[in-house]
């Protein structure tokens, strides 16, 4: 009887640790999560995840910290998370850039299958954008002047999406840049509204509140937006393809797929709350709420397309 009292004791005890477990995990997230932004502070980057942040953190009743990590064109912080423990809170700003570009172009210690794709929360048009009183007051007066001398363009690194696109649309428009890199959109925005650069590639909420002050001026995007009224597209020049951002969360591969779902749950609720869509189309970015195989599927094939490219580069 003492030994059947003994093994009924420890099955009970292995029960309630494991019942105890579960409840943990079910109850996720119980202390604050971090989510990193690989670039500075005022990019586009940033500030749609310090929308969704907020958003979130009053669905899941926990706070979701913004952490700006930048360096090496968004491999410090990248990498950082990379190597995060795999519980969910910490978390990584991803985007064309970080997770489907510099990958392929750099030396990284990370790849797309280093992470696991949690939602993507907005797209952004890419944009040449000039001082407001620049002398090129169109984008063919750009072309020109870029054909004749050498006009310097802000990115954010050699091997970011900012400037790989950059690269496709000058060659096509048959121009060269003198590219002049910074940490973040916002900041090559600052140069460019200081006088110290003829122009840059950059998103909307980078460069939005510098045409609103009449500081900067757009002279063509990848795409018409109601906030930018007569700005022409690449298409209109006859340039072909898609140049956009986009912004999305991933953790590190291995998360528990309840993470995943509270976060993606969490982030579908935040997203139909008509203050969180204005504070979107307040910065000029575009909402595209995406999650699951289909996106996941989406992405590898862009990964690919980039792969392809990278090694044309290097031949």
């Amino acid at each position: 009887m003492h030994k059947f009292k003994k093994n009924l004791a420890t099955i009970t005890a292995a029960v309630a640790v494991t019942l105890a477990s579960g409840s943990a995990l079910a109850e996720y997230p119980e202390k604050p999560i971090n989510v990193i932004v690989p670039w500075g502070a005022g990019g586009d980057s940033d500030l749609t995840t310090r929308i969704w942040a907020d958003a979130v953190e009053k669905e899941l009743g926990v706070p979701v910290v913004v952490i700006n990590k930048p360096g090496g064109v968004g491999i410090v912080g990248t990498s950082f998370v990379a190597r995060a423990k795999k519980d969910g809170y910490t978390l990584i700003n991803a985007g064309l850039s970080n997770m489907l570009v510099t990958p392929n172009f750099s030396q990284t210690p990370y790849s797309f299958d280093s992470f696991t794709p949690i939602i993507k929360m907005t797209a952004v048009p890419l944009a040449v954008v000039v001082k407001q009183d620049s002398p090129y007051q169109t984008f063919n007066e750009f072309i020109a002047g870029a054909k004749s001398e050498t006009l310097t363009q802000g990115s954010w690194g050699a091997s970011s999406s900012g400037t790989i696109l950059a690269n496709i649309i000058a060659d096509q428009a048959g121009y060269k840049p003198k590219y002049v890199n910074a940490k973040s959109a916002a900041e090559s925005m600052v140069s460019v509204v200081g006088g110290h650069i003829d122009s840059a590639v950059s998103f909307p909420p980078a460069f939005g509140p510098h045409v609103k002050a009449e500081r900067a001026r757009v002279l063509v995007m990848n795409q018409k937006m109601e906030a930018f009224p007569g700005v022409p597209t690449f298409a209109d020049f006859g340039i072909k393809g898609s140049f956009e951002g986009w912004s999305g969360v991933f953790a590190p591969k291995g998360v528990p797929e309840e993470v995943v779902e509270k976060l993606t749950a969490a982030t579908e609720k935040a997203m139909q709350d008509p203050k969180v869509i204005q504070a979107y189309q307040n910065i000029g970015a575009v909402l595209d709420f995406r999650h699951g195989p289909e996106w996941i599927a989406d992405m590898k094939t862009t990964y690919s397309i980039m792969t392809e490219a990278a090694a044309k580069t290097k031949q």
